[in-house]
């Protein structure tokens, strides 16, 4: 009979389902925003790690993390800035109800830049950043490029 208790332990914990999250996740759109960017500006990407993901939650709970760092290392250095502040939104996305759209001015040294960047509701019923459109972002390496300036 102890045994069986032993094994039922044993399989129990082998079928956790992969790692929980340490950390809740953000229950409003502007927690979930405002925390991603104040992790971007501190070159925190175990936070954002915690905070960009998908309806299924963080990307630290589900991805590898040798591609979560790669990835989130390029989103860092696109997004970092000096100071932020929200132009528009939160904006309806058509095709997903559980998207939302803002527009975000994010000020560099030598000029600001206006980034779309969109937040998913989890299944959960917290928000997370889903997609920063690194397409709209200006060359890092390069001068600041205005938004609506580039070539």
């Amino acid at each position: 009979m102890r045994r069986h208790a032993v094994l039922a332990t044993v399989l129990a914990l082998g079928c956790g389902g992969g790692r929980a999250s340490q950390t809740p996740v953000p229950q409003t759109l502007s927690q979930a925003l405002d925390q991603f960017l104040g992790a971007v500006k501190a070159n925190d990407l175990n936070r954002m790690s915690q905070l960009w993901g998908t309806d299924r939650g963080p990307a630290a709970d589900w991805m590898q993390p040798g591609d979560l760092r790669k990835k989130l290392t390029v989103i860092q250095i696109y997004l970092n800035h000096t100071g932020y502040r929200v132009v528009e939104g939160p904006i309806a996305a058509p095709a997903n109800p559980n998207v939302r759209t803002f527009r975000v001015e994010l000020q560099h040294r030598d000029c600001n830049h206006v980034q779309p960047i969109d937040l998913m509701r989890t299944r959960s019923g917290g928000w997370l950043v889903f997609d920063v459109h690194l397409e709209a972002s200006s060359n890092p390496a390069g001068p600041c490029q205005p938004s609506g300036n580039r070539p």
